[in-house]
């Protein structure tokens, strides 16, 4: 019989929750070995679920997440060409397949260790190779049922939607874990050294103050509160850039765009900035008849934040800060200048590489300008820099108007990006 449409509600909501806690769930810890019970808890009538990953160094599919069976009575299925399993055929042309009653013994056999209980063994068995659109192959989920059981259509567009994303969520885990195997000493090295700096300060004035609060004036225990809390921002900001730095890595930095008046974006942008200098003089040049346009506000306030706040902090004597806006036909150009120190030739295109920094004794993870990079090219921009040594710098970036399309972005030895 065919689930009623009260069933088939109900299970089209468990299955769109499924793929909104795959999302929550990715991390590179914990995801891999809770995969095939997130899949089951959000999967009526199937009874045990197993997700084999390849193995390319060894050619085996190595069973990595289990659900609803015994992980210990499971082993690896070998891909050797000498005598290929019934999995291993259909993983490597990337088939689905689907087996019930007598026909299951045959294929279970070879992935289950002799011995496993008769009773545990299922009836019904459905095979989904994971393979990227790439021809990568990835691996496999098996759903395992006690009973035989038929599938209808729709369960199987599901299961394969399921095994195609999950597919690229293992191989995002499993790249990621390679990478962050290169990068780990790194990052420990520059985070240990920029937390260090500003958690050092918190700590030694709170001691003084709570150590001897009572010999210091009003006035001066202020001054104490007030570096505390600007150091815990400094804290703040580099926790950030590391968590938007991993939503990049993941895939998972998302952009939801609105009709926004750009004019009231810069303005808020600016205003904060100012309360966070007295040594600059910020000033905006802006057309006032900018067109609405479709960009995510919160992002591209993002971008600009991280703009001001470099042109704040390598101008530390102060000067002229200048945003300009110029409007084209296909775009809006936005731009950031300073007085500061500026940046020699040689590491203007590698400023928006993770974790590359000009060499100084400012604090920065090097992550702010990486992200702003990922957020304007996702909402189909742009971003370069201009600068020279002791005359300041120049940051650009654009988002499109609405309508329009570009041909492919090249860029030039200087970093600064042109139609090819």
């Amino acid at each position: 019989m065919r689930p009623n449409h009260r069933h088939g509600q109900v299970q089209r909501r468990s299955r769109s929750i499924f793929f909104r806690k795959l999302v929550e769930a990715f991390d590179l810890d914990g995801f891999l070995p809770g995969l095939a019970s997130l899949l089951l808890d959000n999967v009526p009538g199937v009874d045990s679920i197993v997700v084999f990953l390849y193995d390319d160094s060894k050619k085996q599919l190595v069973p990595v997440s289990v659900s609803g069976c015994s992980k210990e009575g499971l082993r690896e299925i070998n891909l050797d060409h000498g005598g290929l399993s019934v999995v291993g055929k259909f993983f490597e042309t990337g088939r689905t397949f689907l087996r019930a009653k007598k026909q299951v013994a045959k294929v279970v056999a070879q992935f289950f260790y002799p011995g496993y209980p008769e009773d545990c063994r299922p009836e019904s068995l459905l095979c989904i190779p994971m393979v990227l659109n790439d021809g990568t192959r990835i691996g496999c989920l098996l759903f395992l049922w006690a009973h035989p059981n038929s599938i209808f259509l729709k369960d199987l567009a599901f299961f394969k939607r399921a095994a195609r994303m999950i597919g690229l969520f293992a191989y995002k885990a499993k790249t990621l874990a390679q990478s962050q195997e290169k990068k780990h000493s790194n990052l420990v090295c520059t985070l240990s050294h920029e937390l260090r700096t500003p958690l050092t300060c918190i700590k030694g004035y709170a001691t003084t103050l709570l150590n001897g609060g009572e010999h210091w004036s009003p006035d001066e225990q202020r001054e104490f509160l007030k570096i505390i809390d600007s150091e815990t921002n400094t804290m703040k900001e580099l926790i950030d850039d590391l968590l938007e730095s991993s939503m990049i890595e993941s895939g998972l930095l998302s952009i939801r765009k609105e009709p926004v008046l750009l004019q009231r974006i810069v303005g808020k942008a600016v205003d904060d900035a100012r309360l966070r200098t007295a040594k600059h003089n910020i000033v905006v040049s802006m057309p006032a008849d900018i067109p609405v346009m479709e960009a995510d506000p919160g992002r591209t306030r993002q971008v600009l934040d991280n703009l001001l706040d470099n042109a704040i902090k390598y101008s530390p004597d102060g000067g002229l800060i200048v945003i300009q806006c110029n409007v084209g036909e296909k775009e809006v150009t936005l731009s950031v200048a300073d007085e500061g120190m500026g940046i020699a030739p040689e590491h203007l295109n590698r400023l928006f590489e993770k974790f590359y920094r000009v060499k100084s004794e400012l604090a920065g993870t090097g992550l702010g300008l990486p992200v702003a990079r990922e957020i304007v090219e996702k909402q189909g921009g742009r971003i370069w820099a201009r600068s020279a040594p002791g005359k300041g710098s120049t940051f650009y970036f654009t988002l499109p108007l609405a309508g329009a399309s570009y041909p492919d972005i090249d860029e030039d030895q200087s970093g600064v990006p042109h139609p090819a």
